[in-house]
């Protein structure tokens, strides 16, 4: 059979706290778990909405410049002007900073003639944009091979180009002549409040670069602008500090990158939410489950304990009292009237036993009776045939004393009045033996105040004179002691004459040997008033003699049968 070594409450307590805790720890780990990816997207979804509406920014600010910009680029003034006509400078000058109205510090606007003779600027112009020798490279060279217009980083290590972030160039031609170029330099002036602009206020570092990952423009630290890497620098970390976001426009081919630090403050918020929430439950649950579980357990841990009662003590006087009208109360009226059940049919045994051990032990006291009547009449008859009449006569007299005291005894005698009764049986038979008989009584004088059956000693003393010493010429002797150990009395009868074979010792004890009914009687009684220790044991060994151990309970007071 299966055992637990945890007891029932402690198991009914675990079960019912799981029950409680654990959907309730799997739904906290659910929302932290859905919490943290809906952060993480609505996050990127902010920041890539972020990262193109400042590209979009940016290419309207590209868009409105070359709009304003190619009305000019096709005026004939413009035209004559860059093949070397000086009568209109003064209206183009004008158009260009009608361009700039409001924003002269953003942005320059540089009219270049392809020959490097004509050239009207509204800052210095610099060095990179001189013709023709600068006619294939940088961005005039771009330029110079496209047919609208392009745009592209600044040189930031060159040093009258530190505040351009990019450049935005157009080659202008009449045909296939090329007349010159266009070039707008869009300043750090410019972009820095439109991107604050387009950001509203939200936290994070932009970042501008080329199709070349080359930094045109840092937000945080214009130092890092230039050829450096735009990614994050903390690799060994176990997460990201920050996250990047990018778009790339299509019409300039610039990237935006918007990184924003990873701010975890919304999760571990709901996350110490949580752990309170769950800490206040696992409480209440613990609570609520400790209170079930006794209650659940109480009555059955009762009913137990009043089982073991009845199991291990027969206490059958116990009573389960629960007060509960449901199943287990239901229980335990069943136990209780289980019991009573039970404690009926045994007080009806015991009183079934009780009688019956009255009518045996009456039945047995009866059948001694006839038996030392007959044993003792034939002692008076061989007397007779010997001619002992004056023996005959007090043997007649004795037993007339003897059967006088068997009436008038009671069902248990004390231990004195059955010594008398045998020393009175004890002169007939040393009269009949004339003197070949020798008795030795050693009898404590403590005992002589305990109580014990009617005529127990009696029948002992005659199966050791008439089946151990009857046929020896010499006669013999016998023993007689007594004494208390632990409660009971012990007498041995021991005689000095034939003994008993091994096989003959079993047959006597089981009634099968009907020449020694008396030493089974004897037996029968002791047990049917004492216990199973009690009874006779003979110790016999043929030619050697023969010792009858008599144990019985040692009664201080004569017991009474209904």
């Amino acid at each position: 059979m299966k055992t637990h070594s945890i007891g029932y409450q402690k198991r009914l307590l675990i079960y019912l706290m799981l029950g409680g805790l654990l959907p309730l720890l799997l739904a906290s780990a659910m929302i932290l778990y859905t919490a943290d990816s809906v952060y993480d997207n609505i996050r990127a979804k902010s920041g890539r909405t972020e990262a193109q509406r400042i590209s979009g920014e940016i290419d309207n600010l590209v868009g409105s410049y070359e709009r304003l910009m190619n009305p000019l680029l096709v005026r004939r003034e413009t035209v004559d002007f860059l093949r070397g006509s000086r009568e209109d400078v003064e209206h183009i000058y004008e158009n260009l900073y009608a361009i700039l109205a409001g924003h002269a510090g953003e942005a320059s606007i540089y009219l270049l003639s392809a020959d490097g003779r004509q050239v009207i600027a509204t800052d210095d112009v610099p060095r990179s944009y001189a013709l023709p020798e600068n006619l294939r490279w940088g961005i005039l060279g771009q330029a110079n091979e496209a047919h609208d217009w392009v745009a592209a980083a600044a040189d930031k290590y060159a040093a009258d180009r530190s505040e351009v972030v990019f450049s935005m160039a157009h080659a202008i031609r009449s045909g296939d002549e090329l007349l010159g170029f266009a070039v707008i330099d869009i300043k750090r002036e410019a972009l820095v409040p439109l991107i604050q602009r387009a950001q509203e206020g939200r936290e994070g570092q932009i970042i501008l670069t080329d199709r070349y990952q080359y930094v045109m423009l840092n937000m945080r630290d214009h130092r890092q602008e230039g050829f450096l890497s735009v990614r994050p620098t903390n690799e060994t970390q176990e997460e990201p500090l920050f996250r990047d976001y990018m778009h790339t426009s299509r019409n300039t081919a610039f990237c935006i990158h918007l990184r924003q630090y990873v701010d975890r403050s919304p999760l571990d918020y709901l996350v110490r939410l949580i752990v309170i929430v769950d800490a206040v439950a696992f409480c209440v649950t613990a609570y609520l489950a400790y209170r079930l579980s006794r209650r659940l357990w109480q009555p059955l841990h009762m009913l137990t304990t009043a089982m073991r009662r009845v199991r291990n003590g027969n206490d059958f006087s116990v009573r389960v009292d629960i007060g509960r009208s449901d199943e287990i109360g239901e229980l335990a009226l069943t136990f209780n009237g289980l019991v009573d059940h039970v404690r009926t049919l045994l007080a009806e045994n015991r009183a079934r036993e009780r009688r019956l051990r009255i009518a045996q032990v009456k039945s047995l006291t009866e059948m001694i009776r006839p038996h030392f009547i007959y044993n003792t009449l034939n002692l008076i008859k061989w007397s007779a045939k010997l001619g002992d009449s004056e023996g005959a006569a007090d043997t007649a007299v004795q037993l007339g004393k003897l059967l006088r005291a068997s009436v008038n005894m009671k069902e248990f005698v004390t231990v004195a009045d059955e010594l008398a009764f045998l020393r009175t049986y004890l002169k007939i038979q040393q009269r009949r033996f004339e003197g070949r008989l020798n008795v030795s009584m050693r009898v404590d004088v403590a005992i002589h105040k305990y109580y014990v059956p009617k005529l127990i000693l009696q029948p002992l003393v005659e199966n050791a004179i008439q089946h151990g010493l009857e046929g020896l010429e010499h006669g013999g002797s016998i023993t007689i002691a007594g004494g208390e150990t632990a409660g009971y009395l012990i007498f041995r009868v021991a005689d000095d004459g034939q003994g008993i074979p091994p096989e003959r010792r079993r047959e006597i004890l089981e009634r099968r040997d009907d020449n020694r009914f008396g030493l089974y009687n004897v037996h029968m009684r002791a047990v049917l008033n004492g216990d199973e220790r009690c009874g006779i044991q003979l110790h016999s060994a043929e030619g050697e003699g023969t010792e009858a151990v008599l144990t019985l309970k040692a009664w201080e007071e004569a017991p009474h049968y209904d």
